[in-house]
């Protein structure tokens, strides 16, 4: 995803009157995993009028300037919160969740949808060991961020978008907006139970891990 040029202009104006008047957009942070309900996030805060961005450009912390384009991201794991926490003091933070048997279950679907020959990351396979290493990957961000954050309620809001009937609730009190008419669906039917398409090939993954029921 890029900037066309009129969302390039009206955002550097944007940016150019922060700067004067001293003041600094507060930025919203969705920093869980892809594939749980980024869509529905995106979708929820455009609904509240931030300048959204859906994609991999803004995990490159790096890039610093990239954020002055865009007030809420979301789409995957930043390369370091923490730096994003400096550089936005007044910046909320999501952890969007999902059940861990469904959230492999799309991942291995999303990567059979890719085109063959696509370059892609050595481990965004359709193997066991792609699985092993996402949920060993997941598990030890999940406990960073919630220690990073735990005197700080007020900063980080833990959430299952998919699951909890709720959850677009909690995301409005949060970032205190009025809390919306129904909750915000995309890619999938809100009323449709997730069947795994790839049940024996995760079990015997999560198995090899001796990972506990719950």
């Amino acid at each position: 995803m890029s900037l066309d040029l009129n969302e390039f202009v009206t955002s550097g104006r944007s940016a150019v009157r922060r700067l004067l008047s001293g003041r600094q957009a507060e930025k919203v942070f969705a920093i869980g995993e892809n594939k749980s309900g980024t869509t529905s996030l995106h979708r929820m805060f455009s609904d509240f009028g931030y300048r959204r961005y859906h994609g991999t450009k803004w995990r490159d912390t790096s890039r610093t300037s990239f954020y002055r384009f865009y007030d809420a991201f979301c789409d995957g794991v930043p390369d370091n919160f923490r730096k994003l926490d400096e550089l936005f003091p007044k910046a909320r933070f999501i952890l969007q969740v999902r059940e861990l048997a469904t959230w492999i279950d799309s991942r291995l679907e999303h990567n059979r949808r890719l085109p063959p020959g696509k370059k892609r990351h050595p481990l965004w396979t359709i193997k066991e060991s792609s699985i092993k290493a996402w949920t060993e990957h997941r598990n030890a961000y999940h406990i960073d961020v919630l220690t990073y954050f735990r005197d700080r309620p007020e900063d980080l809001l833990l959430v299952n978008y998919i699951r909890d009937p709720r959850a677009a609730e909690k995301i409005a009190v949060f970032l205190g907006h009025d809390v919306p008419a129904a909750k915000p669906h995309e890619n999938r039917n809100p009323g449709a139970a997730r069947v795994l398409k790839n049940p024996d090939m995760i079990a015997s993954a999560l198995n090899d891990l001796s990972l506990p029921q719950t």
